[in-house]
């Protein structure tokens, strides 16, 4: 059974680090850049209540962590009466991936950033992670940007 909750940076850092990398290899652009989180300015923005983890764990497992979601809150530049949240990251290992969990981790970080008086939930979805974007669909997320990327160097 998987169990979706909230916990800090800091209790989780090692266990999501174990993960990143097959994250990363999954789904980075540019596999040539090498993964460097910069955490301090990930404990920094959880300090300042601006910050949320969402872990999915296996508990028949050892509650082994086998997902994440991370969002950025902040007011809008734009709309300064309302809080947007904006997904840093979001992955459950391939393995776990049944159909009813991505709804689930939907399901639960909605109504938790609800309750931080979060107005819009906005994700991005990497083009080589369309099962999430299902996901969304099914969870009435609407698609409202396209982004585009280019390689400088």
């Amino acid at each position: 059974m998987l169990t979706i909750g909230t916990e800090t940076i800091n209790d989780v850092r090692s266990e999501i680090e174990e993960l990143l990398a097959l994250h990363w290899k999954e789904i980075a652009v540019w596999q040539d850049i090498p993964l460097a989180p910069i955490w301090e300015s990930y404990y920094a923005m959880e300090k300042t209540g601006n910050m949320v983890v969402y872990t999915v764990r296996d508990d028949q497992n050892a509650n082994k962590l086998v997902g994440y979601a991370v969002f950025f809150m902040r007011h809008h530049m734009h709309y300064k009466d309302h809080k947007w949240a904006l997904n840093d990251i979001i992955w459950v290992h391939p393995d776990c991936r049944d159909g009813k969990i991505g709804r689930n981790l939907v399901n639960y970080w909605e109504k938790d950033l609800q309750s931080r008086g979060v107005h819009v939930a906005h994700v991005n979805v990497k083009v080589a992670h369309p099962a999430l974007g299902l996901v969304l669909k099914w969870s009435k997320y609407q698609i409202v940007e396209s982004g585009y990327e280019k390689r400088l160097n």
